[in-house]
């Protein structure tokens, strides 16, 4: 899964773990363009 990164809006962001919080899916991601990491829910 990819997701386009918040920081430089150019890169898309690799999946790099999924796992349950508060009983929602979460995917973190990073950006192979800038290195930002972040989380979305799924």
């Amino acid at each position: 899964m990819k997701a386009r990164c918040p920081n430089c809006n150019e890169g898309l962001g690799e999946q790099v773990r999924k796992y349950v919080s508060d009983g929602s899916p979460v995917a973190d991601f990073v950006c192979p363009d800038c290195d930002h990491e972040w989380a979305l829910p799924l």
